[in-house]
């Protein structure tokens, strides 16, 4: 009895070291897969983020832009596991005011944009689920974790606006 506790402890214990052994994995993700710009003058922002997500979790993030600034927001995933699809939303924080979506542009994976005023927004990002596993799913209530997680990042690059005009 002792040694099937001892099995069973090791074996629980060896589960949690991979599951954040896989987070840190993740923690540089958006340094390491997501594009930047080819734009001189852009520098990384300390709110860029990296997460592990499964296929179908919605996850958010609020971050303060700046009047005066030009932003890229840039999202990448781990392909294999998620797929290359990835729905972005920029919402304003206060008002629920959807600010940009990116299904409405065939999902493109950056946006770039210039700040009128400054303020709050969220940041959404949403991994579609995979219809095919959905139903594999609701018949064997067993999901695959291996092909329905991996990291996903958001790269969030600033800029002071250039100048116009004489």
């Amino acid at each position: 009895m002792k040694k099937v506790v001892s099995i069973l402890l090791v074996a629980l214990f060896g589960m949690m070291g991979t599951s954040v052994f896989a987070q840190n994995n993740c923690l540089n993700f958006h340094k390491q897969k997501c594009q930047s710009s080819s734009t001189s003058g852009y520098i990384m922002s300390n709110d860029s983020r990296s997460a592990m997500m499964r296929k179908g979790q919605t996850s958010e993030f609020r971050i303060t832009i700046y009047q005066g600034k030009d932003y890229r927001i840039s999202v990448c995933a781990d392909e294999a596991s998620l797929g290359n699809t990835i729905h972005m939303r920029l919402i304003d924080y206060e008002t629920e005011e959807l600010l940009y979506d990116n299904k409405d542009f065939n999902y493109v994976k950056d946006f770039e944009f210039t700040v009128v005023q400054s303020r709050q927004i969220k940041i959404s990002v949403e991994i579609p689920e995979d219809q095919n596993t959905k139903a594999a799913a609701n018949t064997t209530g067993l999901i695959s974790k291996s092909i329905n997680q991996g990291c996903v990042g958001v790269m969030i690059e600033e800029m002071s606006t250039p100048k116009t005009g004489f």
